[in-house]
């Protein structure tokens, strides 16, 4: 009886340790702001690791799947959306990190002060998600 117990335990162990399932992991977040016109031009990135590439196909494609948000922290803490999409693209070969690209403009309604900018993005084939901010100021 002990042998068994001993059997499944080790297995139940070798099971659940095998197979390392996808972490999506955020990092190197900027943004910056440029006056124009009529308000200010808001370019930010953050880099994606740790995120699952299913194999597809007799061509060898690595597809991806992302999903992310920005949202705009005014300096009063007013939550502003300022973009989202989603990246589905492939690769013949897997890859190790992604940059995700924003760019957005604000009217002249947002004034200068500091704000923060924060990364959501989600992996839909893991299913994990990781969120950044970074700080912003305008000027």
């Amino acid at each position: 009886m002990k042998r068994t117990l001993l059997a499944l335990s080790l297995s139940i162990l070798l099971l659940t340790s095998c197979g390392d399932k996808p972490q999506t992991v955020l990092f190197n977040s900027e943004s910056f702001a440029f006056s124009i016109e009529n308000g200010w031009e808001i370019n930010a990135t953050v880099n994606v690791k740790g995120f699952e590439q299913v194999e597809k196909g007799s061509n060898n494609l690595f597809f991806t799947n992302l999903y992310y948000s920005v949202n705009l922290y005014t300096p009063n803490d007013t939550i502003y959306n300022a973009d989202y999409s989603s990246i589905i693209d492939s690769t013949t070969e897997k890859i190790m990190d992604k940059q995700i690209e924003s760019q957005f403009e604000l009217d002249s309604n947002f004034t200068a002060g500091n704000y923060v900018v924060e990364f959501i993005v989600e992996d839909k084939y893991s299913n994990t998600k990781d969120t950044l901010t970074t700080k912003l100021v305008l000027e």
